[in-house]
């Protein structure tokens, strides 16, 4: 064994990662998300690409009501593997999360092609697709509705509280934005290859009549582009 294999502490990096993500892991089971938070991003500095604890640091943003920040560490989870399920589910959180449900939509379906079993992705499908309704129907007063069996996101109380809040906090969201629209080139570098996608989108539900018509035929079609 080299020298390169132990740490200052006499401790193997690989073992300090790992006590670290077991850290994070239990600190986020007990609400404490910002010690969390603190455990995933030192365990990151020694293993700058781990997937899982860019998702580990997800959840705790997204519980925070930080959802760019969990936005960022989901799609930093996506950069080597595109297919990994838990990076998807977490950037369709997000996105759902900040009122992008037509995008929280596409990721909640992508994963569910690629892990049918798993309920999260269906309960989420569901309520994305409830959420750009209400929005085409009522665009000035969005109400969301929780159904199914939604205790995943529910371990404590304290996880529900923030949750919580940021639902009841969406119409006010969706009011502000058309007083205070988003920087172009915000909505491009955190959408990527999808900026275009959400420019069209936004065309066709524009249209009350036709658009939740037009988005279903557009979803079918960008289903099969990807």
């Amino acid at each position: 064994m080299s020298d390169t294999d132990i740490d200052h502490d006499g401790q193997k990096p690989k073992g300090v990662f790992s006590t670290l993500m077991a850290d994070g892991d239990w600190l986020y089971t007990k609400g404490e998300y910002k010690k969390a938070i603190q455990s995933y991003t030192t365990a990151l500095t020694l293993k700058p690409d781990d997937k899982t604890c860019y998702v580990g640091r997800s959840k705790c943003y997204l519980t925070m009501g930080q959802s760019e920040n969990a936005l960022k560490d989901a799609e930093a989870s996506l950069k080597e593997d595109k297919s990994f399920f838990e990076g998807l589910y977490q950037k369709a959180e997000a996105l759902y999360y900040m009122g992008e449900f037509e995008f929280g939509l596409v990721f909640y379906h992508r994963g569910q092609k690629l892990r049918p079993q798993i309920q999260e992705f269906r309960l989420g499908i569901q309520k994305a697709q409830e959420a750009i309704e209400n929005s085409v129907a009522s665009p000035s007063s969005v109400k969301l509705e929780i159904k199914g069996d939604l205790s995943f996101l529910q371990k404590d109380e304290e996880r529900a509280q923030p949750i919580a809040a940021i639902l009841n906090l969406t119409t006010e969201k969706k009011l502000q934005t058309k007083k205070t629209p988003k920087s172009e080139k915000t909505t491009k570098q955190l959408l990527g290859e999808f900026y275009s996608d959400k420019k069209y989108l936004e065309t066709l539900l524009k249209d009350e009549g036709t658009g939740g018509f037009c988005f279903c035929a557009y979803f079918i079609c960008w289903q099969h582009r990807y």
